[in-house]
């Protein structure tokens, strides 16, 4: 199948790589079919093409690549449209706001979209957890998880002396008495 994309021109696609979104995205519900495509071969962008309207094209990303600690809790009713056999059989991606000062990109969290791509059906769900919003800033988390990665490993560090100290103090006192 070819499909018409205007970022990309004419793109050839193959009938089982178009996933499908039954429900559609938010504010898109009437369109139900797209494609995966890669940013480029380094990136961890990925487009989602709509396959019935060219303009429409969403940057995304997996949030775990700038928010580690990432949670989707959604029940098993709930995601029982995609047939999940598997929870490994479930991909994660967030949309991703890119403005023109790039370092303000954001993603929203609190909007996630959960693929199954065994059986090429994805869904859009608005999670309850309020610690999830609608803009987080992919920077500025990617930021926040590194200075807090320095931290664990300088602690972790301080630790791992502590109980070298500790070790020798009673390996020491052990041979001692």
């Amino acid at each position: 199948m070819i499909i018409e994309a205007s970022r990309f021109g004419q793109i050839e696609v193959d009938d089982k790589d178009i996933i499908l979104i039954p429900e559609g995205l938010i504010g898109f519900s009437e369109l139900t079919q797209f494609v995966l495509l890669d940013h480029d071969a380094d990136s961890p962008f990925k487009w989602l093409q709509s396959v019935s309207d060219p303009d429409l094209a969403f940057v995304v990303i997996s949030p775990l690549i700038f928010r580690p600690d990432y949670m989707v809790e959604v029940t098993d009713e709930e995601v029982s449209s995609l047939n999940l056999k598997a929870a490994d059989e479930a991909v994660v991606s967030v949309i991703v706001t890119i403005p023109p000062d790039p370092k303000k990109m954001s993603a929203n969290l609190r909007a996630p979209l959960i693929f199954n791509l065994s059986n090429r059906r994805g869904k859009q769900f608005i999670l309850r957890d309020s610690q999830y919003q609608t803009k987080h800033f992919i920077l500025e988390e990617m930021r926040r998880f590194a200075q807090k990665d320095a931290q664990i490993s300088l602690r972790d560090a301080i630790q791992r002396q502590m109980i070298k100290g500790v070790d020798a103090l009673s390996n020491f006192t052990s041979t001692k008495l």
